[in-house]
């Protein structure tokens, strides 16, 4: 055998196995991604579910894109922060409100009618088109990556903090992560940090796959199980600490996932009454 044909062998056998693993990925797409999401288009209107619900549905302005079943979700999560966030002292201020994705500014439109006039509005896209979607006194509109942490910090400083967060961004699971590992740190006690869309964790286009490492339902999972780290041994990992010390709730909806806020301190547990079943058996007559 000559040396060309020696070398030409492990060529061979190098593309025939990215064939075979290009194949997977497409035989994996089929079975586990449904990504043409025109097919789920309604074919009417749906029911309000709330005011947000009733908001979106009456608004006129510029597109905005929602799922129906997204409407209840968003009034059951923000319907307590329609007239301000309560403070930990009891006080109310006007709601400061950063949303990951403008796309054509109608969802900026709506959030400003739902929280109005005094709530602190601020959006983040990376198409610089957007920078022109809506006037100040709807949002202020920064372009940029939501991947670039000191971008994020320097909108949270204008913002004078943050209340609540919605990523409806890229829907990339690495850009999801990191937007979290920033934003989260510098989300107000009582806030709420909102991922929606998150039918894209499970594609292999955004970086996701069932039960695939890093992808945001993956994320949100391991924040649950930091929820019990009290009672469990288990990795000392960011995200379980989180869980743990700083997570009140983690909330699961179709496609969407928001994590609630607030300090929490080692569980605790009461006993109430006096009474046991033994005293009842005896009073009953029951020997034995």
């Amino acid at each position: 055998m000559r040396v060309s044909e020696s070398r030409a062998l492990p060529v061979r056998a190098v593309r025939w196995l990215n064939f075979q693993r290009r194949l997977k990925i497409r035989q994996a797409r089929r079975w586990i991604a449904f990504e043409d999401i025109a097919r789920f288009e309604a074919d009417r209107a749906p029911r309000a579910g709330g005011r947000f619900g009733e908001v979106f549905l009456a608004h006129e302005g510029q597109v905005a894109h929602k799922w129906d079943h997204y409407l209840p979700v968003y009034e059951q999560l923000l319907g307590r922060y329609a007239e301000g966030f309560v403070d930990e002292n009891g006080g109310r201020r006007p709601l400061r409100f950063l949303e990951i994705g403008v796309s054509e500014g109608g969802s900026l439109e709506v959030w400003r009618k739902y929280f109005g006039p005094e709530a602190v509005i601020h959006g983040l896209d990376i198409d610089p088109k957007c920078a022109f979607v809506v006037p100040d006194s709807v949002a202020r509109v920064h372009i940029g990556s939501q991947d670039d942490g000191e971008l994020l910090r320097r909108v949270v400083r204008e913002m004078g903090g943050v209340d609540v967060v919605l990523d409806d961004g890229s829907h990339v699971a690495s850009h999801q992560r990191a937007t979290f590992d920033v934003l989260w740190p510098l989300l107000a006690e009582g806030g709420v940090y909102i991922c929606e869309d998150l039918h894209t964790a499970y594609w292999p286009g955004y970086e996701g796959g069932l039960h695939r490492p890093g992808q945001f339902i993956s994320v949100a999972k391991a924040l649950v199980d930091g929820m019990h780290r009290w009672y469990a041994r288990m990795p000392d990992t960011q995200l379980h600490r989180s869980g743990q010390h700083e997570v009140r709730a983690v909330h699961f909806y179709d496609s969407v996932v928001a994590i609630e806020k607030v300090r929490r301190k080692p569980p605790t547990w009461t006993k109430s009454g006096t009474g046991t079943k033994e005293d009842r058996a005896k009073e009953a007559g029951h020997v034995g």
